[in-house]
This record gives structure tokens, sequence and C-alpha cells, in this order.
């Protein structure tokens, strides 16, 4: 299945894809995408969330809940895990 359009980058680095484009592959809006940019090529892949990627998301929203509870604050977070990462 091919879809081709022009489209246009915006000075916020967005692009919009064509409403027929969207069409044809069943686009919709809040889908997420992976970015590959390799040469002069860019290629947006359809991400979809699976069961194991929407348990990690539920783990993610707890996990902050109980640090906003605690009184972490984001830098605190992301000092933590620099330091964690680096240990490993």
């Amino acid at each position: 299945m091919v879809a081709l359009e022009l489209t246009r980058l915006s000075g916020k680095g967005q692009v919009v894809i064509p409403t027929s484009v969207r069409k044809k592959l069943g686009l919709k809006r809040g889908m997420r995408f992976l970015v590959v940019g390799v040469g002069d090529t860019v290629v947006l892949r359809r991400l979809e969330l699976g069961e194991e990627t929407m348990r990690l998301k539920q783990v993610l929203i707890e996990s902050r809940k109980k640090a906003e509870k605690i009184g972490f604050t984001q830098k605190e977070i992301e000092r933590l895990i620099h330091e964690t990462r680096k240990g490993s």
C-alpha cells in the first residue's frame, strides 16, 4: 500500500500527515510513532501499545504518584535515575 503526498515542516518542527494518507493508513489522533532518520530519509513507524507496555505504563503512573506523595521533586527523581544508571 503506497500513500504519497507532499507536506512541510513547521517552525516548531511539526509535520502534518495529509488527510488522504491518514485515512488510507487508519491513523488516529494521539497515535504514537517511532521516528527514524537515515541520510535524507525520515521514517515514521506506528507504535501499537501491547499488554506489556500498558502494564509498564500503569506501574510508572503509580510510581510517580507515590513519589509525589512522599515529596520527591522531578529534579530529585532525575538525579536518582542518573546516579543509578552510573552505578550500573
